[in-house]
């Protein structure tokens, strides 16, 4: 197996400024011992891999609101036909088909692969560094070495994870491997590993990442940095400007992968195994987390403020951020017959639901998700909302302790988690309670659930491929798996 060593060219420098953490810039590639001579430096090579999986053929579009979202069949079929910005007539047509052969699939799907690992290799050069490192180095020393380190290598499992869930099947087969899991810097290869064996090594990284950030976001006198108000915008919405923090890097914990999103990964990840109750027990602590006058880190986003804040990201644990996000959706979104929302099939059957009647927009007969447009009104939080890509949310721990109710086949308390959802979205509840009924009702019904909720966010596919629900009539098993690039498959 060739894999391409990528040094750690992408860097950025952290300015002084309320948005310097969404603004952060490529620089010229840096000498390894020059960039990891000062605390400052392992700062910026973090940054710079936050700043890479925010790219286009990452997190930026394909692996949310693009590719995955197609093949998650969002969108219609004949949405696939026009113009665009980067001729993606054929190639959304190719998603569509599942033509792996197609001219201009082809090569996206081994962009993909080369950037996943790409940013995999700086986590695990700046890992390896660090775990040896002198905490007086570091600003804040331990705790920030701990920091650093920990977020890393939660970084490492998010990507490699999210690798498996594209290029293996939902589920293993006996004496079969599929992808390498790579955890050294500088490595040529690694063999492919069965996915328990797989998952062994996200969930223990994952398990470690979080008690590396643990003090970083748990201790009391920090707990106010992940509340609502400082998350994403660091009070900046109640005119309590950046909560007097002097430096920014220990600011914004929501486009980082802080604590709680570290633990809703893991929540994720132990779901996918079917470890349903420690996947439960994992999101008690997201949902019961607190700031210090009591309330809630972490709701649902008041309709009343959706569409300034289309993301709703009040209930977002984690987000990257790309500063050109909204010009790349707009392209697409104005292009002739491009990302229209297939509402035959993601149906919205509750005319309360601000989903519906916020976060789309009819165009003739057509919809469309206004969820990555740029919100009419001028604000910070619209600004913020601009460059804002959701990756991991509250909805989804609901989601996640309504699969343990039903894994025990207590559908009615599964109903209940899903209703709390549909509650925070302004649905009319008690809509499940007669639909509902055993297994294949309750994944029917979760899959609607998400396609409604994470509409661009890239997780619908999983939510079929994990059930192995055909999206389309014609669909096979094999079809949820992504080929692996001829590169890799080639000694």
């Amino acid at each position: 197996r060739k894999y391409r060593l990528l040094s750690l060219l992408i860097l950025a420098l952290f300015a002084y400024s309320c948005n310097s953490w969404l603004d952060v810039k490529p620089e010229d590639e840096l000498d390894e011992s020059d960039m990891f001579a000062t605390g400052d430096g392992y700062r910026h090579a973090l940054n710079g891999i936050y700043y890479g999986m925010g790219g286009q053929t990452l997190y930026g579009e394909d692996l949310t609101w693009g590719l995955v979202d197609v093949f998650g069949r969002t969108y219609t079929l004949y949405s696939v036909y026009g113009g665009g910005n980067r001729a993606l007539t054929m190639f959304y047509y190719g998603v569509y088909q599942n033509n792996w052969d197609n001219i201009l699939l082809e090569p996206e799907i081994e962009s993909i692969w080369e950037n996943a690992y790409k940013m995999v290799a700086n986590c695990n050069n700046l890992i390896q560094n660090i775990s040896k490192e002198d905490p007086d180095k570091f600003a804040y020393k331990v705790r920030e070495q701990k920091m650093i380190w920990g977020e890393a290598l939660a970084l490492r499992a998010f990507i490699q994870f999210d690798m498996l869930r594209l290029f293996a099947p939902a589920k293993e087969e006996s004496n079969t491997t599929y992808i390498p899991y790579f955890e050294k810097y500088p490595s040529t290869y690694e063999p492919n590993l069965s996915i328990s064996e797989f998952m062994e090594k996200v969930i223990r990284d994952l398990e470690k990442a979080k008690t590396l950030v643990a003090p970083t976001d748990t201790v009391s006198e920090r707990r106010d940095r992940l509340n609502s108000k400082n998350r994403f915008t660091m009070g900046t919405i109640d005119g309590n400007i950046e909560h007097n923090v002097t430096d920014l890097f220990e600011a914004y914990r929501g486009f980082r992968i802080n604590y709680y999103a570290i633990n809703g990964v893991l929540a994720r990840a132990y779901a996918f195994i079917g470890k349903y109750e420690e996947a439960f027990n994992i999101t008690e602590e997201i949902i019961t987390a607190v700031d210090n006058t009591k309330q809630r880190l972490f709701s649902f986003t008041p309709n009343a403020d959706v569409e300034e804040n289309p993301k709703t990201f009040l209930d977002l644990l984690f987000g990257l951020s790309n500063e050109k996000l909204a010009d790349n959706y707009t392209a697409e979104y104005n292009a002739t017959g491009k990302l229209y929302v297939d509402h035959y099939t993601i149906t919205f059957d509750d005319n309360a639901d601000y989903r519906n009647t916020k976060l789309l927009t009819k165009s003739g007969t057509k919809y469309f998700s206004t969820k990555y447009l740029p919100s009419s009104i001028n604000s910070i939080t619209s600004h913020i909302c601009a460059k804002l890509i959701p990756m991991v949310r509250l909805s989804e721990m609901y989601y996640i302790r309504a699969e343990y109710y039903a894994s025990i086949n207590d559908f009615s308390n599964a109903i209940k988690e899903m209703d709390i959802v549909r509650d925070g979205r302004e649905c009319t509840k008690g809509r499940l309670d007669d639909i509902i009924k055993d297994e294949k009702s309750f994944r029917k019904e979760l899959i609607k659930e998400a396609q409604r909720e994470f509409i661009g966010e890239g997780q619908v596919f999983f939510y079929f491929k994990k059930f192995n629900q055909p999206i389309y009539s014609s669909m096979k098993e094999s079809d949820f798996t992504l080929p692996l690039p001829d590169s890799e498959t080639i000694l």
